[in-house]
């Protein structure tokens, strides 16, 4: 018990006596303060298409030392910015390749395997469709179970 509340209160005195230390980003500055911000953007036509996205650069953004806006990670709110769309291409590409492998799994086990990878049978694609909205959770379940994986002795080794 007494190890217990020493390793809550020591973790208790880290959090609230302990300071954020965050890396500040040194070479960005905001867009508008940038001079080769403000010559990129005094070069550009003088257009709707130009002036819009420039005011709202400078007024949003950071730019680095060539004058183009640089999305900066040193803070967790801009991480957002990227992990969802890094998350959002995992999920895709991962429905893509799942829904691929169960559709080639489920024809193997059909009489004509050959025929069913030149001519899509339909109702099989849409089931290994249904199959891959749920691929993070369908490839954990077969990780678990050692289904995904092959064992060392299946793994053929080349005798060079």
């Amino acid at each position: 018990m007494k190890r217990w509340f020493g390793l809550i209160l020591a973790i208790a005195l880290w959090f609230s006596l302990v300071p954020n230390a965050l890396a500040a980003n040194t070479t960005l500055v905001p867009c508008k303060d940038s001079s080769a911000f403000l010559n990129r953007q005094k070069k550009a036509p003088d257009s709707y298409y130009f002036r819009q996205p420039y005011q709202a650069y400078s007024e949003y953004l950071v730019c680095g030392e060539d004058g183009l806006p640089h999305l900066p990670l040193d803070r967790l709110d801009r991480a957002v910015d990227v992990a969802i769309p890094i998350g959002l291409f995992l999920y895709i590409a991962g429905f893509i390749g799942w829904s691929g492998r169960s559709y080639l799994i489920a024809a193997r086990k059909t009489s004509n395997p050959e025929e069913k990878e030149i001519f899509i049978d339909i109702g099989l694609a849409i089931q290994s469709l249904a199959k891959g909205l749920f691929w993070p959770v369908a490839a954990l379940n077969e990780l678990i179970s050692g289904k995904l994986t092959s064992k060392e002795k299946d793994i053929y080794v080349s005798p060079r």
